[in-house]
């Protein structure tokens, strides 16, 4: 038989909800209709007062009668009530739910602890939160060569990680602080320890032409170790994080080569690792599109290609090359149509069409230079028809209906010229 006891929604305090639950029914019953009749003389004692201000020598009287007529009703009350109190001594309580611990949120350390959140606050100029998540980072993998690095660049002495003499160079246009650290010298992780030692507070902000002071060696650049690598025993996580803040401070291609020589290494590559190659090679072959340098770009989707092997990562790459081509075979279409070949131009566009449906300014060319090579090769086969150049305006209708076979006018003419010509050639 189920147990009576404390009913968590009910809405009534724990002690009233187990004094509730321990009465028989019986009790509850008659406790129940007590309480209705309460109700009732709680409001005619309300009304029996405010008659009182009216007629204030009935007042006593009315309060009389009141307590004569309801004090069985009372008493009775009272007898339940210690009743109840004496069974809920008699049984122990039921034990109050217990109710599920919900854990503290994570601290804001803890939910953004990866490399690349560090990184990027390096970036930003946030030492201590960067140091924080190395931190954290360093616990959950103590043998972390870029960790121990990125922790030695925010606590060691910026004149012992960066020892002179030095030399002067001028921040050129594009320039950034990984850029110039990859170039004079060999780390691109090396670029907050660059900034700390020319007193630049957000290296991701660098003018150009601004003066940096960068470590001048007599016989190049010093024995620093290089971008890690897949072969430096470097996490795939830890080369996606690095390769991000390449691509984000100007060095895309080495972010790539970086990138595909892993997957190539990785016998088992995680698919995370395929899709930041695919997002940074997307963005190169938009570029090499703007320029019109279509060629790279397909090289650049090969060469990703020959290491993703994922469905939906490949599909990208094979639409974006097909993107590239419908925009090299659009703008060909373009020149061919100012040079007056409609036909040559139409075959263009219809052909950049297939290979991007979606292309709206293809699908545009492509319906416009329709109807002008329609107009065409109907008006030529017409004159040739009119100048009973028979064979001449079969080929135009002909051609035109391969471009367009719904194009009635010109069926019925063909009819008429095919017609005609057996007529001609029979002896």
């Amino acid at each position: 038989m189920a147990q009576a006891g404390y009913h968590g929604g009910s809405g009534e305090s724990l002690q009233s909800a187990r004094w509730t639950g321990w009465l028989p029914f019986p009790l509850r019953k008659k406790r129940d209709e007590l309480k209705g009749r309460l109700t009732i003389i709680a409001t005619r004692a309300h009304s029996a007062t405010v008659l009182g201000f009216w007629r204030s020598g009935r007042i006593a009287a009315v309060g009389r009668g009141w307590w004569k007529a309801w004090r069985p009703a009372l008493l009775a009350l009272v007898a339940l009530a210690a009743g109840g109190c004496q069974l809920s001594e008699k049984r122990s309580p039921p034990e109050p739910r217990s109710s599920t611990h919900t854990p503290s949120p994570q601290s804001e350390s803890e939910a953004v602890a990866d490399l690349s959140a560090a990184i990027a606050s390096l970036e930003r100029g946030e030492g201590q939160r960067a140091h924080a998540m190395l931190v954290r980072l360093r616990e959950r993998k103590p043998d972390s060569e870029v960790v121990r690095r990125l922790l030695r660049q925010i606590d060691a002495p910026v004149e012992e990680l960066l020892p002179g003499p030095y030399k002067q160079v001028q921040v050129a246009p594009g320039d950034s602080l990984s850029l110039i650290a990859s170039r004079e010298l060999g780390d691109p992780l090396l670029f907050y320890a660059l900034a700390r030692l020319n007193g630049i507070d957000t290296p991701a902000r660098l003018p150009a032409g601004t003066l940096l002071r960068i470590p001048a060696f007599e016989s190049g650049r010093p024995d620093a170790p290089s971008t890690p690598s897949a072969g430096a025993g470097v996490s795939a996580p830890e080369i996606e994080s690095i390769a991000a803040h390449l691509a984000r401070s100007g060095q895309v291609g080495q972010a790539r080569t970086m990138l595909i020589d892993h997957l190539a290494r990785d016998d088992q590559p995680l698919q995370s690792t395929q899709r930041r190659l695919v997002d940074i090679t997307l963005e190169e072959i938009s570029r090499a599109g703007a320029t019109g340098e279509v060629d790279r770009g397909v090289t650049l989707v090969d060469e990703a290609l020959s290491v993703v092997d994922t469905p939906a990562s490949r599909a990208r790459l094979v639409q974006a090359r097909s993107k590239l081509r419908s925009g090299e075979l659009y703008r060909l279409a373009m020149e061919i149509r100012e040079r007056g070949d409609l036909e040559a131009a139409y075959a263009r566009a219809a052909e950049a069409v297939v290979l991007d449906p979606a292309s709206g300014e293809a699908e545009l060319l492509a319906e416009s230079l329709k109807e002008e090579v329609v107009e065409s090769l109907h008006g030529r086969a017409l004159v040739a028809w009119r100048n009973r150049d028979v064979d001449l305006a079969i080929r135009n209708w002909e051609s035109l209906l391969e471009i367009d076979p719904d194009f009635e006018p010109a069926r019925v003419y063909l009819d008429r010229a095919r017609s005609l010509r057996l007529r001609l050639d029979e002896p």
